[in-house]
């Protein structure tokens, strides 16, 4: 009968625990983590509607969001967290939640914006934009500076002027 009860007890102890744990794991997801991701998929989707159009009003519009959605981003890396001295050497800076490099996003938004000025005969816009990708990201030689370069020259060959006086 003791081992009858010790069982009982223990099986009840097990249903407990198994409660609690899948209680605390299926709880509904916090408003801040949604409110993030919807942060995240509203970047994602102004950059994707800036690849994709071919309105140079609108790049430039979602370009303007991405830059200032970059600006925010690296603003954010020099945070500090108040702890005693001794202990602010065992904690690292938090890690940026976005899995995604903005930066990058804002320089394919902007060679595309480029591209379309360029296209539709605004050089001076095309020329600016191209120049703002190669200031952005001046310290790397990514594919975005060396398209950038690419797209500078070709404006550069594009335009022929010619004086013919007679």
């Amino acid at each position: 009968m003791n081992c009858d009860m010790l069982t009982k007890g223990l099986m009840v102890g097990v249903l407990g625990a198994v409660v609690l744990a899948s209680g605390c794991t299926t709880g509904p997801s916090s408003p801040l983590i949604e409110l993030k991701n919807s942060g995240f998929m509203s970047l994602w989707n102004t950059y994707a509607d800036c690849k994709s159009t071919s309105d140079l009003a609108q790049a430039t519009s979602d370009l303007t969001q991405l830059r200032s959605a970059s600006q925010i981003e690296n603003a954010n890396e020099g945070f500090i967290l108040p702890l005693p001295t001794h202990l602010e050497r065992l904690v690292a800076n938090p890690a940026s939640r976005v899995a995604v490099d903005v930066e990058a996003m804002a320089a394919a938004c902007a060679l595309h914006t480029g591209e379309l000025a360029l296209n539709q005969g605004q050089t001076d816009i095309a020329h600016d934009l191209l120049v703002s990708v190669i200031k952005f990201h001046k310290e790397e030689s990514s594919y975005y500076v060396l398209k950038a370069k690419t797209l500078l020259a070709k404006l550069g060959h594009g335009v022929n002027v010619s004086f013919n006086a007679r």
